[in-house]
Order: structure tokens, then C-alpha cells, then sequence
């Protein structure tokens, strides 16, 4: 009989001290911790987590330039850096950088002229539509007459200045 309350009696300890050891372990890995990069505070068992994954202040590279910045700033210089462009040295062609891949995808080579306003409209449209819009017709005289006012206005100018400079010259010898 005393053996066997021996028996219970070492089994209590043991189941006694692995909940302890149980309570002790999840208590330090429950307990808050602050990210020291972005000082949010959360359990420390996902620490690690959110630093590699989750954290807005963690380093991440452009991929467009490799370049090193915040991950909370990174949709908005990837918005600026992918708008850039290299030119295609296989047609000739300058290319989005955020459409590169696609582009060296695709490429044939061939240098492709056809690039043009995007008000250009096929004939058809245009003799369907409004009619297009005549050049305004000025007279040579009233080009004449604006030029010769321009040339009087910049020589009136320089006399002015001229002046207005002697004068700040006479007033400094005399100081």
C-alpha cells in the first residue's frame, strides 16, 4: 500500500512540474513584445512573422530598381520607378519598366514606326464627323505689325534697364 501511494505521490510531482514547466513556457511566449522596427506590440511567438512578412517598416526591394526602402513606401515609388523607361534595343521601342517583361516576351525585333498621336482618327471617322478645324488666317501686315511692336517693346526694355543700371553704378562710386 505505502508503494503504492509512493507511485501517486511521484506521479503528482511529475504531472506537477510538466504543468508548470507548460504554464512557464507559454507565459514567455505569450507575453507582448514591441517590434522594434515599428514599435506594435503583439505576442512573442509571431515576432518573428511579422518582421519577415507583416511589419510596414520592414525592408523591401523596388522591382524595378533594387531599391532598398519600406515596405509601406513601396507601392508608391513602384507606382513612379514602373513608369520609367528603357529603350528596347531589339526594336527600338521605350518601354514601361513595369511592362518590360511582357514586352522582351513578345519582341519580334522589329522596329515598329507606326507610334502616333492618340487624337490621330482613321479618314473615315473624320469625313463622318465634324469637319477639322481651319488654321486661323493671319495677315502678313498684322504679323508684321506684332513684330515690329515686339522689337520696340525689348529695345525700350533694354534703354530702361541700361539706364536703371548707370544709375545704381553712380550712386555706389559715391559710397
Amino acid at each position: 500500500m505505502l508503494q503504492i501511494l509512493y507511485v501517486q505521490v511521484k506521479i503528482y510531482m511529475v504531472t506537477v512540474h510538466v504543468l508548470t514547466s507548460v504554464m512557464l513556457s507559454t507565459a514567455y511566449l505569450c507575453k507582448q513584445v514591441a517590434c522594434s522596427l515599428c514599435s506594435e506590440t503583439m505576442e512573442r511567438e509571431i515576432l518573428a512573422i511579422h518582421k519577415g512578412e507583416n511589419c510596414p517598416q520592414r525592408i523591401v526591394t523596388c522591382e524595378f530598381c533594387e531599391f532598398p526602402l519600406p515596405a509601406i513606401d513601396l507601392a508608391e515609388h513602384q507606382e513612379v520607378c514602373g513608369n520609367r523607361t528603357e529603350l528596347c534595343h531589339l526594336c527600338s521601342r521605350y518601354i514601361r519598366l513595369r511592362e518590360r517583361y511582357n514586352h522582351e516576351s513578345r519582341c519580334t525585333g522589329i522596329a515598329e514606326n507606326n507610334v502616333g498621336s492618340s487624337r490621330d482618327v482613321r479618314e473615315t471617322e473624320r469625313e463622318e464627323g465634324a469637319p477639322r478645324r481651319q488654321r486661323p488666317d493671319y495677315s502678313r501686315r498684322r504679323i508684321l505689325f506684332t513684330i515690329a511692336i515686339t522689337g520696340i517693346a525689348v529695345l525700350l526694355g533694354s534703354l530702361f534697364f541700361q539706364k536703371k543700371a548707370d544709375s545704381i553704378q553712380v550712386t555706389e562710386s559715391f559710397s
